[in-house]
């Protein structure tokens, strides 16, 4: 990510190391082991993470690209990727 986008790439990959070691310091706190699946999960989590940077940092590039203030720019990006997919998350934390 660094070498397509750049200043951008540096800055997703910067929080997602922040990220990780975020979790995992959260995982040492409470003295959890760290099984397969929890590192399977932690991959995952990684992989949905650079998937939204991904997904982000296109929409900016074509806003760009049609010509959008800069400041409309982050709203535009986040709003139209991000919000369905913490629509999809809900019901998994407030079941029926």
């Amino acid at each position: 990510m660094i070498i397509y986008y750049k200043g951008a790439g540096v800055l997703a990959n910067v929080a997602l190391i922040f990220h990780i070691l975020f979790l995992l310091a959260i995982l040492a706190a409470f003295k959890a082991v760290l099984t397969l699946p929890g590192i399977a999960g932690i991959v995952l989590i990684a992989g949905m993470a650079v998937d939204a940077n991904v997904l982000i940092n296109e929409r900016i590039r074509e806003e760009l690209r049609a010509g959008r203030a800069l400041v409309q720019l982050w709203k535009l990006a986040t709003s139209t990727r991000c919000q369905p997919l913490s629509i999809r998350t809900l019901p998994l934390f407030f079941p029926d």
